[in-house]
């Protein structure tokens, strides 16, 4: 499409504004002059009436929608056309001051509409009130204080100074209030409006395929030919299509559907077909004037209220969407962090209950589950057996091999006794280099066992050391709860560190077992019970 308008520098705001290119210059000028010629020759009465004035329309959109820009080339164009309009009708010097006139019309409302801030889309009835007030009332009474002043000077004695007054604000004032909406929705006047969605997007064309569509279009096309032939009644068969447009359509269609009907109405009233009844001219203007401004203001109420009720229903949709994608966000958010909190309490808990350099349960963790052992044994009646392992010589491994190696000796013990115990046993570092082991379900025979295959898988798993190969041995004290219901956990390791003293005692390297009555026995012996 090619470009019609280029920016330009707001003298009061310091905004950038559109600036009206030669298409735009050119529109205004021949849709001035043929809007001069259709108010002189459709809207004109015999008695010199006009119903309705269309140019100044034209002048006051560009004006509104530029912001003034070029306002001295659309001022000339203007003035132009409606020398050009009323050449043969009127002397040169008084169609120069319609001209003027017309342009300090325009110029009055569009004044007042900018110093208020008024909105071109007809955003709100707020805009609406403004633009009646601003132009039909205040620039087309204005420009009617002048025009009297011309015809009663040039034509003294056809009318007072107060009747040229009414004829030309009424007719200005219905030229305005019907054809500036329209000159405002359409292109190349009309402000850039952004795409709507296509759910919401409006139809292409103003009567759109449509079973309700297409009996309003036979309705309105009756309504027409009623209106151009008979009488009394078929003016009012145009208000129901009009509001019809306005209720289901844009502002913009909705203006073109009262000028439409205007047209219409306006026609059969020059033309003498007398939609209102078998009125004299002036009645018939005036009736025809009062039908036109009381149908383009509910026309155009009704559109723009119901304008911004869809844009506020668009905006809440819109606020709904990105509330949900906020909602979706914060929701993945909360989940990763919940996640995040999960595996930190995780990693809390073990860090809590488990040695950080071993990895088997800590002292208060490993308490906690024999804790719970011991009262389930207990409870149901099963055997349960404690264990106490130490690492022999680790004294000396610390002093031969420093820290590092006897750190990594007690990870070795740690592994080591991990793959020997079953999955239900529970191994924890008791202190230094102790160990000690809960097992369920574990008799006296069964600890002999334990004990005696821990000995054997550590004698036979030497360390690999970074410079040498380090053979690990451990001496291991085992027992089993005795069956008195007075014989706690307590109990039971006295009798586990007891057994792991006499290994240690008996050389090392080898485990011994003590029965519950505190008595030694090998592991050889244990198993023969």
């Amino acid at each position: 499409m090619p470009r019609t308008e280029t920016p330009s520098s707001d003298p009061l705001s310091g905004m950038a504004r559109p600036r009206p290119g030669w298409r735009v210059l050119v529109l205004v000028f021949v849709a001035y002059l043929v809007g001069a010629k259709i108010g002189v020759w459709l809207t004109v009465m015999p008695s010199g009436i006009a119903i309705f004035w269309p140019p100044n329309a034209v002048v006051l959109a560009a004006l509104i929608r530029f912001d003034g820009a070029r306002f001295g080339a659309i001022a000339a164009l203007a003035v132009g056309a409606e020398l050009l309009a009323d050449w043969g009708s009127f002397p040169p010097g008084v169609a120069l001051l319609f001209g003027v006139i017309n342009v300090a019309e325009a110029t009055v409302g569009w004044l007042v509409l900018r110093w208020w801030r008024f909105d071109p889309d007809f955003a709100s009835p707020a805009d609406l009130g403004k633009f009646v007030v601003a132009a039909p009332l205040v620039g087309a009474f204005t420009a009617a204080l002048g025009g009297a002043t011309v015809y009663a000077v040039t034509r003294a004695g056809e009318a007072s100074y107060a009747e040229w007054v009414r004829i030309w604000w009424l007719g200005d004032a219905i030229g305005l209030l019907i054809l500036t909406p329209l000159w405002l929705g359409f292109p190349p006047l009309a402000a850039a409006r952004p795409r709507l969605p296509l759910a919401a997007a409006p139809p292409r064309l103003p009567l759109a395929l449509g079973k309700v569509d297409a009996g309003i279009a036979v309705f309105a096309t009756g309504a027409a030919v009623l209106t151009w032939m008979a009488p009394n009644f078929g003016a009012l068969l145009l208000l129901p299509v009009v509001l019809f447009a306005a209720a289901r359509y844009p502002q913009r269609w909705a203006a073109a559907a009262v000028a439409a009907a205007s047209v219409v109405l306006v026609a059969a009233t020059t033309r003498g077909a007398h939609p209102f009844g078998p009125l004299a001219p002036a009645d018939a203007a005036m009736r025809t004037q009062e039908f036109l401004a009381v149908m383009s203001l509910v026309a155009l109420g009704l559109a723009t209220l119901l304008a911004q009720l869809r844009a506020g229903a668009g905006q809440i949709e819109a606020a709904n969407r990105q509330l949900r994608v906020l909602n979706d966000e914060l929701e993945s958010r909360v989940a990763a962090r919940t996640a995040e909190l999960s595996d930190a309490n995780r990693r809390l808990a073990r860090l809590a209950n488990h040695d950080a350099l071993t990895g088997v349960y800590n002292r208060r963790g490993w308490f906690e589950i024999a804790e719970r052992e011991v009262a389930r044994a207990r409870r149901h009646g099963r055997e349960l057996a404690v264990l106490m392992v130490d690492v022999d010589h680790f004294k000396r491994v610390n002093d031969r091999h420093g820290h590092q190696v006897g750190d990594l000796a007690l990870q070795h013990c740690a592994s080591v006794l991990g793959r020997t115990l079953r999955p239900g046993d529970s191994c924890g570092r008791y202190g230094g280099e102790e160990f000690v082991i809960v097992a369920p379900d574990t008799d006296l025979a069964g600890a002999a066992t334990l004990a005696q295959r821990i000995v054997e898988a550590m004698r036979s798993h030497p360390l690999m050391a970074a410079d040498a190969v380090l053979g690990i041995t451990v001496s291991v004290g085992a027992t089993a709860l005795a069956a008195a219901a007075d014989d706690a956990l307590g109990d039971a390791l006295r009798r586990a560190d007891a057994a792991l003293y006499d290994a240690k005692l008996s050389g090392r390297d080898r485990a011994v077992v003590h029965g519950p009555d505190g008595g030694t026995v090998t592991p050889a012996d244990a198993l023969l019970r």
